[in-house]
């Protein structure tokens, strides 16, 4: 067998192998160290089925001239986007389970048995999906048809499980602070589902959990709090315990996220958000993450032209200080432009434009 088929056997070997130890864990009769198990070997098992496939279809796992594989963000990236194998709610159920496996590593959260399930369920029917549409195989002939995720009482409707989940945080906020810990932990793994389904896929933030959790306290409607909630749904196939089950975002909605420049009426919310969140970087900051001087970090500015992209570039007044930020899309896109143009030839192409023009 040829090397590289070789590495993609192993890829999806140890995919397999981490997707049957996550629903063994899963089936386990002890709660301790449960979830955050099942979560971290769930994502670990796509981790190395994406790598799998994307070994398979393109050959390399490596992007020009860095020492170490693809991310599982980036992984998504090209799976969507450049080798179309994913659709776009399927890269949300893996940005889902992304961020739930992220704050188990790395904070407290709780997850009910329901959510698991859900993320356990989805995470079968979705590698059994992508192993099939890709190598032609099915999880019944890796593994024996028992070892899949059960449940006693497996949630139907996505919308029942999340106002039972944001009622148990109503009750905790109304608890008082002492109370505050364990409803932001429960909050946590509800504000993933938010999150990680917008388009940039964006991690849960603790300033983000503390804006929702004064926006609850203050009478706001969790629908206007987590209006992408509302747009994912379940379907399920089959009888009893679901053996099939997606997470969608066609759901019939009340409202929905008002796009940047889009006018607010009707049914259509407008989603608030900190300025300084999305233009968080100065020019200095681009400079110290780059590990460059300011005038070679304008320098590669110039090649990008960021400034008339509102996505890259913002200025905002507040009385007589004048902002001037930049985006984290803009950092990504200067590390990538850094990669390929070295620079002494982006210093000979733009110097004299960074020493006559300041941005």
């Amino acid at each position: 067998m040829p090397k590289a088929k070789r590495e993609v056997a192993e890829l999806k070997k140890r995919a397999i192998n981490s997707l049957v130890l996550g629903i063994e864990l899963f089936n386990r009769p002890y709660n301790r160290g449960r979830s955050e198990s099942v979560l971290i070997l769930l994502h670990h098992a796509f981790e190395m089925l994406l790598k799998s496939i994307i070994k398979d279809k393109i050959g390399t796992i490596h992007a020009k001239g860095e020492k170490y594989s693809f991310g599982f963000d980036k992984c998504l990236e090209v799976l969507h986007n450049e080798i179309k194998i994913i659709s776009s709610d399927e890269r949300s159920t893996l940005s889902i389970l992304n961020a739930y496996r992220d704050i188990s590593m790395h904070y407290y959260q709780d997850v009910s048995e329901d959510l698991l399930y859900l993320q356990a369920q989805a995470a079968v029917t979705l590698f059994d999906d992508l192993l099939n549409r890709v190598f032609n195989e099915r999880l019944a002939d890796c593994i024996p048809e028992r070892v899949l995720p059960v449940s006693t009482r497996p949630p139907k409707d996505l919308k029942v499980l999340v106002d039972s989940e944001l009622s148990q945080v109503d009750a905790l906020l109304q608890a008082g602070s002492r109370k505050g810990i364990q409803a932001a932990a429960r909050l946590r793994p509800i504000l993933a589902l938010a999150t990680s389904t917008r388009d940039k896929a964006e991690r849960v933030t603790e300033d983000e959990l503390r804006k929702a959790i004064k926006k609850r306290r203050r009478g706001d409607d969790w629908s206007v709090i987590l209006p992408e909630v509302a747009q994912l749904k379940l379907e399920t196939q089959g009888d009893g315990i679901p053996i099939y089950l997606r997470i969608k975002k066609d759901a019939n909605i009340p409202v929905r996220i008002a796009k940047n420049g889009e006018p607010v009426i009707g049914t259509v919310i407008k989603q608030e958000y900190d300025w300084f969140d999305k233009y968080s970087l100065n020019v200095s900051d681009l400079a110290r993450k780059l590990n460059l001087t300011i005038p070679k970090t304008r320098a590669y500015l110039f090649e990008l032209n960021v400034w008339s992209d509102p996505e890259m570039y913002g200025e905002k007044r507040i009385k007589s200080q004048q902002y001037k930020h930049y985006t984290k899309k803009t950092l990504d896109a200067l590390r990538e432009v850094v990669k390929r143009i070295p620079v002494e030839d982006i210093w000979n192409k733009h110097g004299k434009k960074v020493l006559g023009k300041q941005k």
